[in-house]
Protein backbone atom coordinates (compact mmCIF):
# COMPACT_ATOMS: atom_id res chain seq x y z
CA UNK A 1 0.00 0.00 0.00
CA UNK A 2 1.31 3.44 -0.88
CA UNK A 3 2.13 5.79 1.99
CA UNK A 4 -0.42 8.67 2.31
CA UNK A 5 2.16 11.40 1.88
CA UNK A 6 3.65 9.77 -1.22
CA UNK A 7 0.20 9.09 -2.63
CA UNK A 8 -0.78 12.74 -2.19
CA UNK A 9 2.30 13.86 -4.10
CA UNK A 10 1.63 11.34 -6.85
CA UNK A 11 -2.02 12.38 -7.14
CA UNK A 12 -0.97 16.03 -7.44
CA UNK A 13 1.34 15.03 -10.26
CA UNK A 14 -1.47 13.01 -11.80
CA UNK A 15 -3.76 16.03 -11.95
CA UNK A 16 -0.99 17.97 -13.65
CA UNK A 17 -0.44 15.06 -16.02
CA UNK A 18 -4.11 15.02 -17.00
CA UNK A 19 -3.92 18.68 -17.98
CA UNK A 20 -0.78 18.04 -19.99
CA UNK A 21 -2.29 15.01 -21.68
CA UNK A 22 -5.25 16.90 -23.06
CA UNK A 23 -2.88 19.04 -25.05
CA UNK A 24 -1.16 15.92 -26.36
CA UNK A 25 -4.17 13.80 -27.30
CA UNK A 26 -3.24 13.89 -30.97
CA UNK A 27 -1.06 10.93 -31.89
CA UNK A 28 2.53 12.20 -32.09
CA UNK A 29 4.53 12.29 -35.28
CA UNK A 30 6.34 8.99 -35.69
CA UNK A 31 10.11 9.42 -35.86
CA UNK A 32 10.78 5.70 -35.86
CA UNK A 33 8.55 3.94 -38.36
CA UNK A 34 8.62 3.80 -42.14
CA UNK A 35 5.31 2.03 -42.59
CA UNK A 36 2.14 3.97 -43.49
CA UNK A 37 0.39 5.53 -40.49
CA UNK A 38 -2.33 3.63 -38.68
CA UNK A 39 -5.82 3.73 -40.14
CA UNK A 40 -7.03 4.93 -36.76
CA UNK A 41 -5.39 8.35 -36.76
CA UNK A 42 -6.95 10.45 -33.98
CA UNK A 43 -8.46 13.85 -34.74
CA UNK A 44 -6.40 16.93 -34.04
CA UNK A 45 -6.80 18.30 -30.52
CA UNK A 46 -9.15 21.28 -30.35
CA UNK A 47 -8.00 24.53 -28.78
CA UNK A 48 -10.48 24.34 -25.90
CA UNK A 49 -9.86 20.67 -25.11
CA UNK A 50 -9.37 20.49 -21.33
CA UNK A 51 -11.08 17.37 -19.99
CA UNK A 52 -8.91 14.26 -19.47
CA UNK A 53 -11.90 12.03 -20.33
CA UNK A 54 -11.52 12.99 -23.98
CA UNK A 55 -7.92 11.87 -23.91
CA UNK A 56 -8.89 8.62 -22.23
CA UNK A 57 -11.54 8.04 -24.88
CA UNK A 58 -8.93 8.38 -27.62
CA UNK A 59 -6.60 5.99 -25.79
CA UNK A 60 -9.27 3.30 -25.67
CA UNK A 61 -10.03 3.79 -29.36
CA UNK A 62 -6.44 3.85 -30.56
CA UNK A 63 -5.24 0.90 -28.50
CA UNK A 64 -8.31 -1.28 -29.02
CA UNK A 65 -8.57 -1.78 -25.26
CA UNK A 66 -12.16 -1.83 -24.01
CA UNK A 67 -13.11 1.46 -22.36
CA UNK A 68 -13.17 1.25 -18.58
CA UNK A 69 -10.83 -1.75 -18.41
CA UNK A 70 -9.36 -2.00 -14.89
CA UNK A 71 -7.28 -4.60 -13.09
CA UNK A 72 -8.00 -3.96 -9.39
CA UNK A 73 -4.54 -3.43 -7.94
CA UNK A 74 -2.55 -5.83 -10.15
CA UNK A 75 1.20 -5.12 -10.17
CA UNK A 76 3.02 -4.85 -13.48
CA UNK A 77 6.64 -5.60 -12.59
CA UNK A 78 9.42 -5.18 -15.17
CA UNK A 79 12.91 -6.67 -15.14
CA UNK A 80 15.39 -4.05 -16.39
CA UNK A 81 19.10 -3.25 -16.26
CA UNK A 82 20.53 -0.33 -14.29
CA UNK A 83 24.27 -0.41 -14.92
CA UNK A 84 24.76 0.74 -18.51
CA UNK A 85 26.48 4.11 -18.21
CA UNK A 86 25.58 5.33 -21.69
CA UNK A 87 22.00 4.03 -21.93
CA UNK A 88 18.82 4.51 -19.94
CA UNK A 89 17.26 1.14 -19.14
CA UNK A 90 14.75 1.91 -16.42
CA UNK A 91 10.97 1.89 -16.67
CA UNK A 92 10.27 3.71 -13.38
CA UNK A 93 11.62 6.84 -11.72
CA UNK A 94 11.23 7.82 -8.07
CA UNK A 95 9.92 11.36 -8.28
CA UNK A 96 9.44 14.50 -10.33
CA UNK A 97 12.73 16.36 -10.74
CA UNK A 98 12.00 18.99 -13.37
CA UNK A 99 14.05 17.11 -15.98
CA UNK A 100 11.81 16.62 -19.01
CA UNK A 101 12.43 12.94 -19.69
CA UNK A 102 12.41 11.90 -16.05
CA UNK A 103 9.09 13.66 -15.49
CA UNK A 104 7.61 12.15 -18.66
CA UNK A 105 8.30 8.69 -17.25
CA UNK A 106 6.85 9.61 -13.86
CA UNK A 107 3.70 11.17 -15.28
CA UNK A 108 3.14 8.41 -17.82
CA UNK A 109 3.38 5.68 -15.20
CA UNK A 110 1.13 7.55 -12.78
CA UNK A 111 -1.46 8.12 -15.49
CA UNK A 112 -1.52 4.45 -16.51
CA UNK A 113 -1.67 3.31 -12.88
CA UNK A 114 -4.78 5.39 -12.31
CA UNK A 115 -6.31 4.59 -15.69
CA UNK A 116 -6.06 0.80 -15.26
CA UNK A 117 -6.02 0.53 -11.46
CA UNK A 118 -2.58 -1.08 -11.39
CA UNK A 119 0.84 -0.48 -9.83
CA UNK A 120 3.93 -0.25 -12.05
CA UNK A 121 7.22 -1.40 -10.53
CA UNK A 122 10.62 -2.54 -11.69
CA UNK A 123 13.42 -4.82 -10.60
CA UNK A 124 16.58 -3.10 -11.81
CA UNK A 125 19.76 -5.20 -11.81
CA UNK A 126 23.17 -5.48 -13.43
CA UNK A 127 22.64 -6.61 -17.01
CA UNK A 128 24.89 -9.65 -16.55
CA UNK A 129 22.42 -11.14 -14.05
CA UNK A 130 19.24 -10.64 -16.05
CA UNK A 131 19.27 -13.83 -18.15
CA UNK A 132 19.66 -16.04 -15.09
CA UNK A 133 17.11 -14.03 -13.10
CA UNK A 134 14.52 -14.24 -15.90
CA UNK A 135 15.22 -17.95 -16.50
CA UNK A 136 14.96 -18.80 -12.79
CA UNK A 137 11.64 -16.99 -12.50
CA UNK A 138 10.16 -18.88 -15.44
CA UNK A 139 11.48 -22.19 -14.11
CA UNK A 140 9.87 -21.47 -10.73
CA UNK A 141 6.62 -20.33 -12.35
CA UNK A 142 6.41 -17.51 -9.83
CA UNK A 143 5.21 -14.83 -12.31
CA UNK A 144 7.61 -12.38 -10.70
CA UNK A 145 7.92 -10.41 -13.94
CA UNK A 146 5.31 -9.20 -16.39
CA UNK A 147 7.98 -8.37 -18.98
CA UNK A 148 11.69 -7.81 -19.26
CA UNK A 149 13.86 -5.33 -21.14
CA UNK A 150 17.17 -7.05 -21.80
CA UNK A 151 20.11 -6.27 -24.06
CA UNK A 152 19.72 -7.80 -27.50
CA UNK A 153 21.94 -10.82 -27.01
CA UNK A 154 20.57 -11.43 -23.51
CA UNK A 155 17.00 -11.33 -24.81
CA UNK A 156 18.02 -13.78 -27.54
CA UNK A 157 19.54 -16.07 -24.88
CA UNK A 158 16.23 -16.11 -23.03
CA UNK A 159 14.45 -17.03 -26.24
CA UNK A 160 16.91 -19.88 -26.80
CA UNK A 161 16.25 -21.04 -23.23
CA UNK A 162 12.59 -21.42 -24.21
CA UNK A 163 11.55 -19.01 -21.47
CA UNK A 164 9.89 -16.41 -23.73
CA UNK A 165 6.34 -16.22 -25.02
CA UNK A 166 5.63 -15.62 -28.69
CA UNK A 167 4.33 -12.04 -28.53
CA UNK A 168 1.68 -12.86 -31.12
CA UNK A 169 -0.10 -14.88 -28.41
CA UNK A 170 -0.75 -11.77 -26.32
CA UNK A 171 -3.89 -9.68 -26.70
CA UNK A 172 -2.17 -6.89 -28.59
CA UNK A 173 -1.62 -5.72 -32.14
CA UNK A 174 2.03 -5.67 -33.19
CA UNK A 175 0.95 -3.52 -36.13
CA UNK A 176 0.44 -0.57 -33.79
CA UNK A 177 3.16 2.05 -34.26
CA UNK A 178 4.49 1.85 -30.70
CA UNK A 179 5.86 -1.60 -31.60
CA UNK A 180 8.89 -0.98 -33.81
CA UNK A 181 8.12 -2.42 -37.23
CA UNK A 182 11.77 -3.04 -38.05
CA UNK A 183 12.47 -5.07 -34.93
CA UNK A 184 9.39 -7.17 -35.66
CA UNK A 185 10.36 -7.90 -39.26
CA UNK A 186 14.08 -8.35 -38.64
CA UNK A 187 13.70 -10.76 -35.68
CA UNK A 188 10.80 -12.87 -36.94
CA UNK A 189 11.41 -16.61 -36.88
CA UNK A 190 8.85 -18.77 -38.59
CA UNK A 191 6.08 -16.27 -37.91
CA UNK A 192 7.02 -16.02 -34.22
CA UNK A 193 8.22 -12.89 -32.48
CA UNK A 194 9.97 -13.28 -29.15
CA UNK A 195 11.71 -9.89 -29.13
CA UNK A 196 10.52 -6.36 -29.88
CA UNK A 197 11.65 -2.76 -29.52
CA UNK A 198 8.94 -0.57 -28.04
CA UNK A 199 8.03 3.01 -27.23
CA UNK A 200 7.31 1.96 -23.63
CA UNK A 201 10.91 2.96 -22.87
CA UNK A 202 13.79 4.63 -24.69
CA UNK A 203 16.11 1.71 -23.88
CA UNK A 204 16.43 0.86 -27.57
CA UNK A 205 16.58 4.42 -28.94
CA UNK A 206 19.65 5.33 -26.88
CA UNK A 207 21.54 2.63 -28.82
CA UNK A 208 20.94 4.07 -32.31
CA UNK A 209 24.29 4.42 -34.08
CA UNK A 210 24.81 7.65 -36.11
CA UNK A 211 27.87 9.41 -37.48
CA UNK A 212 28.98 12.59 -35.70
CA UNK A 213 31.17 15.10 -37.51
CA UNK A 214 33.36 18.03 -36.39
CA UNK A 215 32.19 21.14 -38.22
CA UNK A 216 35.43 23.04 -37.66
CA UNK A 217 37.59 20.38 -39.31
CA UNK A 218 35.09 20.08 -42.15
CA UNK A 219 35.34 23.81 -42.84
CA UNK A 220 39.12 23.92 -42.39
CA UNK A 221 39.58 21.22 -45.01
CA UNK A 222 36.91 22.77 -47.27
CA UNK A 223 35.11 19.43 -47.57
CA UNK A 224 31.69 18.83 -49.11
CA UNK A 225 28.59 19.56 -47.06
CA UNK A 226 27.58 16.13 -45.70
CA UNK A 227 23.96 17.19 -45.14
CA UNK A 228 23.64 17.93 -48.86
CA UNK A 229 25.26 14.59 -49.66
CA UNK A 230 22.72 12.77 -47.48
CA UNK A 231 19.79 14.62 -49.03
CA UNK A 232 21.06 13.83 -52.54
CA UNK A 233 21.54 10.13 -51.73
CA UNK A 234 25.30 10.52 -52.25
CA UNK A 235 26.50 9.97 -48.69
CA UNK A 236 28.48 6.75 -49.27
CA UNK A 237 31.42 4.89 -47.75
CA UNK A 238 33.65 6.15 -50.54
CA UNK A 239 32.74 9.75 -49.64
CA UNK A 240 33.44 9.10 -45.96
CA UNK A 241 36.78 7.45 -46.80
CA UNK A 242 37.89 10.32 -49.02
CA UNK A 243 36.93 12.99 -46.50
CA UNK A 244 38.49 11.08 -43.59
CA UNK A 245 41.76 10.65 -45.47
CA UNK A 246 41.95 14.38 -46.18
CA UNK A 247 41.21 15.30 -42.55
CA UNK A 248 43.97 13.08 -41.08
CA UNK A 249 47.00 14.98 -39.77
CA UNK A 250 50.24 13.77 -38.18
CA UNK A 251 50.30 16.70 -35.77
CA UNK A 252 53.65 15.90 -34.13
CA UNK A 253 55.31 15.08 -37.46
CA UNK A 254 56.85 11.78 -36.36
CA UNK A 255 55.41 9.79 -39.26
CA UNK A 256 53.27 7.61 -36.99
CA UNK A 257 49.58 8.12 -36.23
CA UNK A 258 49.37 8.28 -32.42
CA UNK A 259 45.93 8.03 -30.81
CA UNK A 260 47.00 10.47 -28.06
CA UNK A 261 48.57 13.14 -30.25
CA UNK A 262 47.41 13.15 -33.85
CA UNK A 263 44.22 14.00 -35.72
CA UNK A 264 42.23 11.16 -37.25
CA UNK A 265 39.67 11.24 -40.00
CA UNK A 266 37.48 8.56 -38.47
CA UNK A 267 37.20 7.06 -34.97
CA UNK A 268 34.95 4.24 -33.82
CA UNK A 269 35.26 0.78 -32.21
CA UNK A 270 34.79 -2.89 -33.09
CA UNK A 271 30.99 -2.78 -33.10
CA UNK A 272 31.23 -0.62 -36.20
CA UNK A 273 31.90 -3.70 -38.33
CA UNK A 274 28.34 -4.95 -37.78
CA UNK A 275 26.99 -1.39 -37.94
CA UNK A 276 28.63 -0.88 -41.31
CA UNK A 277 27.51 -4.07 -43.04
CA UNK A 278 23.95 -3.39 -41.89
CA UNK A 279 24.25 0.21 -43.12
CA UNK A 280 25.12 -1.26 -46.50
CA UNK A 281 21.96 -3.38 -46.44
CA UNK A 282 23.66 -6.65 -45.54
CA UNK A 283 23.03 -9.15 -42.71
CA UNK A 284 24.68 -12.25 -41.33
CA UNK A 285 21.17 -13.70 -41.16
CA UNK A 286 18.28 -12.51 -43.33
CA UNK A 287 14.55 -13.31 -43.23
CA UNK A 288 12.92 -14.80 -46.32
CA UNK A 289 9.37 -14.15 -47.57
CA UNK A 290 8.06 -16.98 -45.39
CA UNK A 291 9.57 -15.44 -42.27
CA UNK A 292 12.33 -18.08 -42.09
CA UNK A 293 15.89 -16.97 -41.17
CA UNK A 294 18.69 -17.92 -43.57
CA UNK A 295 22.43 -17.30 -43.78
CA UNK A 296 22.92 -14.15 -45.83
CA UNK A 297 26.67 -13.52 -45.55
CA UNK A 298 27.74 -15.86 -48.35
CA UNK A 299 26.82 -13.53 -51.20
CA UNK A 300 29.34 -11.77 -53.40
CA UNK A 301 27.94 -8.40 -52.32
CA UNK A 302 28.46 -9.17 -48.62
CA UNK A 303 32.10 -10.03 -49.36
CA UNK A 304 32.56 -6.76 -51.29
CA UNK A 305 30.90 -4.78 -48.49
CA UNK A 306 32.97 -6.41 -45.77
CA UNK A 307 36.22 -5.87 -47.66
CA UNK A 308 35.47 -2.17 -48.01
CA UNK A 309 34.66 -1.94 -44.29
CA UNK A 310 37.91 -3.73 -43.45
CA UNK A 311 39.97 -1.35 -45.59
CA UNK A 312 38.24 1.65 -44.03
CA UNK A 313 38.65 0.49 -40.44
CA UNK A 314 42.33 -0.39 -40.93
CA UNK A 315 43.39 2.70 -42.85
CA UNK A 316 45.84 5.11 -41.21
CA UNK A 317 43.10 7.72 -40.84
CA UNK A 318 40.93 5.43 -38.67
CA UNK A 319 41.28 4.43 -35.02
CA UNK A 320 38.97 1.70 -33.63
CA UNK A 321 40.95 -0.70 -31.46
CA UNK A 322 39.75 0.28 -27.99
CA UNK A 323 36.24 1.23 -26.84
CA UNK A 324 36.16 4.63 -25.18
CA UNK A 325 39.25 5.98 -26.91
CA UNK A 326 37.19 6.94 -29.97
CA UNK A 327 34.99 9.25 -27.90
CA UNK A 328 37.98 10.79 -26.14
CA UNK A 329 39.74 11.57 -29.43
CA UNK A 330 36.60 13.20 -30.84
CA UNK A 331 35.92 15.19 -27.65
CA UNK A 332 39.43 16.64 -27.88
CA UNK A 333 38.67 17.89 -31.38
CA UNK A 334 41.07 15.42 -33.02
CA UNK A 335 38.72 13.58 -35.38
CA UNK A 336 36.46 14.51 -38.27
CA UNK A 337 34.02 11.59 -37.93
CA UNK A 338 32.89 9.55 -34.95
CA UNK A 339 30.61 6.51 -34.86
CA UNK A 340 28.92 5.99 -31.50
CA UNK A 341 25.51 5.57 -29.88
CA UNK A 342 23.03 8.42 -30.04
CA UNK A 343 22.92 8.76 -26.26
CA UNK A 344 26.36 10.35 -26.54
CA UNK A 345 24.70 13.57 -27.68
CA UNK A 346 23.75 14.48 -24.12
CA UNK A 347 27.43 14.53 -23.16
CA UNK A 348 28.46 16.47 -26.26
CA UNK A 349 26.56 19.54 -25.09
CA UNK A 350 29.72 20.49 -23.21
CA UNK A 351 31.97 20.39 -26.29
CA UNK A 352 33.55 23.70 -27.25
CA UNK A 353 33.33 22.95 -30.97
CA UNK A 354 30.23 22.55 -33.13
CA UNK A 355 29.26 19.12 -34.37
CA UNK A 356 26.61 17.64 -36.62
CA UNK A 357 24.85 14.28 -36.90
CA UNK A 358 24.49 12.03 -39.96
CA UNK A 359 23.11 8.58 -40.75
CA UNK A 360 25.58 5.83 -41.52
CA UNK A 361 26.70 6.02 -45.16
CA UNK A 362 25.36 3.78 -47.90
CA UNK A 363 27.59 1.31 -49.71
CA UNK A 364 27.11 3.18 -52.97
CA UNK A 365 24.66 5.55 -54.65
CA UNK A 366 22.77 2.62 -56.18
CA UNK A 367 21.66 1.48 -52.72
CA UNK A 368 18.03 2.49 -52.35
CA UNK A 369 18.06 3.83 -48.77
CA UNK A 370 20.07 4.45 -45.64
CA UNK A 371 20.07 1.85 -42.84
CA UNK A 372 20.80 2.52 -39.19
CA UNK A 373 22.36 0.04 -36.81
CA UNK A 374 21.08 -0.35 -33.24
CA UNK A 375 23.91 -1.27 -30.87
CA UNK A 376 24.06 -4.57 -29.00
CA UNK A 377 23.28 -2.79 -25.72
CA UNK A 378 19.78 -1.86 -26.92
CA UNK A 379 17.09 -3.35 -24.70
CA UNK A 380 14.38 -5.42 -26.38
CA UNK A 381 11.19 -6.47 -24.63
CA UNK A 382 10.50 -10.13 -23.85
CA UNK A 383 7.62 -11.75 -21.96
CA UNK A 384 7.89 -14.88 -19.77
CA UNK A 385 6.08 -17.87 -21.26
CA UNK A 386 4.51 -18.63 -17.86
CA UNK A 387 2.49 -15.41 -17.73
CA UNK A 388 -0.93 -16.22 -16.29
CA UNK A 389 -3.16 -13.73 -18.13
CA UNK A 390 -2.31 -12.92 -21.75
CA UNK A 391 -5.32 -10.61 -22.09
CA UNK A 392 -4.46 -8.44 -19.09
CA UNK A 393 -0.78 -8.22 -19.97
CA UNK A 394 -1.39 -7.55 -23.66
CA UNK A 395 -3.84 -4.75 -22.98
CA UNK A 396 -1.60 -3.20 -20.35
CA UNK A 397 1.33 -3.25 -22.77
CA UNK A 398 -0.81 -1.55 -25.42
CA UNK A 399 -1.68 1.27 -23.01
CA UNK A 400 1.94 1.59 -21.90
CA UNK A 401 3.06 1.62 -25.54
CA UNK A 402 0.60 4.30 -26.60
CA UNK A 403 1.32 6.56 -23.63
CA UNK A 404 5.06 6.06 -24.04
CA UNK A 405 4.72 7.18 -27.63
CA UNK A 406 2.51 10.09 -26.63
CA UNK A 407 4.60 11.37 -23.72
CA UNK A 408 8.03 9.74 -23.38
CA UNK A 409 9.10 9.65 -27.04
CA UNK A 410 8.42 13.38 -27.65
CA UNK A 411 10.28 14.30 -24.44
CA UNK A 412 13.26 12.22 -25.49
CA UNK A 413 13.28 12.87 -29.20
CA UNK A 414 11.79 16.30 -29.91
CA UNK A 415 12.83 18.11 -26.72
CA UNK A 416 16.08 16.45 -25.66
CA UNK A 417 17.73 15.18 -28.85
CA UNK A 418 16.48 17.62 -31.49
CA UNK A 419 16.27 20.76 -29.34
CA UNK A 420 18.51 20.53 -26.27
CA UNK A 421 21.38 18.39 -27.59
CA UNK A 422 21.60 19.26 -31.30
CA UNK A 423 23.66 22.18 -32.59
CA UNK A 424 21.69 22.82 -35.79
CA UNK A 425 18.37 22.24 -37.53
CA UNK A 426 19.89 19.88 -40.08
CA UNK A 427 20.85 17.40 -37.36
CA UNK A 428 17.16 17.04 -36.54
CA UNK A 429 16.43 15.92 -40.10
CA UNK A 430 19.31 13.48 -39.96
CA UNK A 431 18.00 12.06 -36.68
CA UNK A 432 14.67 11.49 -38.42
CA UNK A 433 16.46 9.34 -40.97
CA UNK A 434 18.28 7.40 -38.25
CA UNK A 435 15.12 6.61 -36.31
CA UNK A 436 13.18 5.79 -39.47
CA UNK A 437 15.74 3.29 -40.77
CA UNK A 438 16.67 1.18 -37.73
CA UNK A 439 17.65 -2.40 -38.45
CA UNK A 440 18.61 -5.59 -36.62
CA UNK A 441 20.51 -8.78 -37.44
CA UNK A 442 19.52 -12.13 -35.89
CA UNK A 443 23.03 -13.36 -36.64
CA UNK A 444 24.51 -10.72 -34.35
CA UNK A 445 21.89 -11.32 -31.63
CA UNK A 446 22.09 -15.11 -31.50
CA UNK A 447 25.71 -15.49 -32.65
CA UNK A 448 25.00 -18.90 -34.18
CA UNK A 449 28.25 -20.73 -34.83
CA UNK A 450 30.25 -18.15 -32.88
CA UNK A 451 30.81 -16.05 -35.98
CA UNK A 452 30.25 -12.56 -34.57
CA UNK A 453 33.50 -12.04 -32.66
CA UNK A 454 35.44 -13.30 -35.66
CA UNK A 455 33.93 -10.90 -38.17
CA UNK A 456 33.71 -7.85 -35.92
CA UNK A 457 37.36 -7.90 -34.92
CA UNK A 458 38.46 -7.50 -38.52
CA UNK A 459 39.57 -10.31 -40.80
CA UNK A 460 41.27 -9.51 -44.09
CA UNK A 461 40.17 -12.76 -45.76
CA UNK A 462 36.44 -12.82 -45.12
CA UNK A 463 35.94 -15.55 -47.73
CA UNK A 464 37.96 -17.90 -45.55
CA UNK A 465 35.75 -17.04 -42.58
CA UNK A 466 32.64 -17.81 -44.61
CA UNK A 467 34.07 -21.16 -45.62
CA UNK A 468 35.16 -22.02 -42.08
CA UNK A 469 32.11 -20.76 -40.22
CA UNK A 470 29.27 -21.09 -42.73
CA UNK A 471 28.39 -24.73 -42.18
CA UNK A 472 28.84 -24.44 -38.41
CA UNK A 473 26.48 -21.48 -38.37
CA UNK A 474 23.87 -23.36 -40.42
CA UNK A 475 24.10 -26.33 -38.07
CA UNK A 476 23.67 -24.08 -35.04
CA UNK A 477 20.68 -22.36 -36.64
CA UNK A 478 19.02 -25.71 -37.41
CA UNK A 479 19.41 -26.77 -33.78
CA UNK A 480 17.96 -23.46 -32.63
CA UNK A 481 14.94 -23.79 -34.89
CA UNK A 482 14.29 -27.25 -33.49
CA UNK A 483 14.45 -25.91 -29.94
CA UNK A 484 12.05 -23.09 -30.82
CA UNK A 485 9.68 -25.37 -32.77
CA UNK A 486 10.22 -23.42 -35.98
CA UNK A 487 9.35 -25.40 -39.10
CA UNK A 488 11.80 -24.84 -41.91
CA UNK A 489 10.68 -26.01 -45.38
CA UNK A 490 13.05 -28.52 -46.96
CA UNK A 491 15.18 -27.20 -49.77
Amino acid sequence: MKEPKKLLGRMTAFLLCCVLLTGCSQKPTDPGRTEPPSETEPPAASENETEPEETESSIWTLTGVREGTAYDGWTFNALVYNNQSWGRGELCVEELTGEVLNDAYFNRNLYVENLLGITITQDARHHESLVQTFTNSVAAGDNAYSAGWLRQRDAASCAMNKTCLDLNLLTLDLGNPWWDYHSIQDTMMGGKNYLVATDITIADKDAIWPVYFHKGILEEEMLENPYELVDAGKWTFDKLRKMAAQAMKDLDGDGVMDRDKDRFGYVTHEENYAASWMACGERLVGIDEEGIPFTAFESERFVDVYNKIYKTMNADYCYWRQIGVNGRIFSQGRALFLNEVISGMRYMREYEFDFGVLPLPKYDEVQDSYHTYVAEGAALMIVPKTIDDVDRLGRTLEILGYTGRDQILPAYYEINLKTRDSRDVESGRMLDICLNTRCYDLGVMFDWGGIVMTVKTGMENVTRIITAKGNLMKTSMAKAFKVLDIEVPEG
